[in-house]
């Protein structure tokens, strides 16, 4: 109602959702959501990675963990999400959701009220939520940012980069209805050549998508960037004085200086209840569509 969106738009500690996503053939989409959160953390921020990937290829691998269980030991009862969440390192926290995210849309609503029940009863405070989804339709991730999430494109500086963040922006706005994305160029020396890059991606999205994009900044070549995350460690906290961790930090700041639209709710919980609602109804469109 009315009166509970202003109170979100007020509350400071309202949960703020953030996707971060790449073009095909991509590698640095896992490494910038830990460098993210990082610089999040290192703001005070209360971060926790949702890790939609399978274990080898997501967040905890890159940062040297094997996690034993997921979401989906939570659904069946089997663990307490407190157990699930994986502690790393840099205040880092990471919950994987690989086999749970799909069980989610076949939950008896018994059980999808007992998961969100669950999860307004952490054992720690989180005011922002960092997505690392599965590419393409299937992700019950993506199909929940349709609405709520913001959603950060990462843009190589190279041609093939470029126009892979391109598609993934029209497949984006093509499937899920999104029409604002902000955008971060990587692999790029100066800021200058970042917003031209930018510049040019805006123009074509906005005269073919109708689609708005947002500059974000710009991650530098940094080798301390790859040393860091040889040492399993986001580069904030590795290499502190790196031109890369300084861009982690101006981007950390960015996104805490988003102003709350409201839609991302004001905790944990409220986030469950729409993603099993969104996923609920994505399972219903593809069905439709056999």
């Amino acid at each position: 109602d009315q009166a509970e969106g202003l109170r979100r738009l007020l509350d400071p500690n309202a949960l703020r959702v953030v996707t971060i996503s790449a073009g095909q053939g991509s590698s640095g989409k896992t490494g910038a959501i830990i460098n993210l959160a990082g610089a999040l953390a290192e703001l005070g921020r209360d971060v926790l990675i949702l890790d939609e990937n399978p274990a080898a290829q997501g967040v905890t691998a890159a940062l040297g963990m094997k996690p034993r269980f997921d979401l989906e030991d939570v659904i069946r009862r089997e663990r307490d999400l407190d157990e699930v969440i994986v502690r790393g390192p840099a205040g880092i926290l990471i919950l994987p959701l690989a086999r749970g995210a799909r069980s989610l849309s076949r939950l008896p609503a018994r059980e999808q009220q007992w998961l969100v029940d669950r999860c307004g009863r952490l054992g720690f405070p989180v005011d922002t939520l960092l997505v690392d989804a599965t590419p393409g339709s299937t992700s019950a991730l993506l199909w929940f940012g349709k609405a709520t999430q913001e959603v950060i494109v990462l843009a190589g500086g190279s041609p093939a980069a470029i126009t892979a963040a391109y598609t993934l922006i029209k497949r984006l706005s093509g499937e899920f209805g999104r029409r604002e994305f902000h955008i971060l160029v990587s692999d790029i020396a100066s800021e200058s050549a970042a917003r031209t890059i930018f510049s040019n991606m805006a123009r074509t999205a906005r005269r073919y998508l109708q689609v708005s994009l947002d500059f974000m900044g710009h991650i530098p070549p940094d080798d301390k960037l790859q040393h860091a995350a040889r040492l399993h460690l986001p580069v904030v906290a590795a290499f502190p004085g790196a031109a890369a961790a300084a861009s982690f930090r101006r981007l950390a700041q960015a996104v805490s200086d988003w102003p709350h639209s409201g839609k991302d709710g004001s905790g944990f919980d409220d986030f469950m209840r729409r993603l099993i609602h969104s996923s609920r109804a994505h399972s219903a469109a593809a069905q439709t569509s056999l």
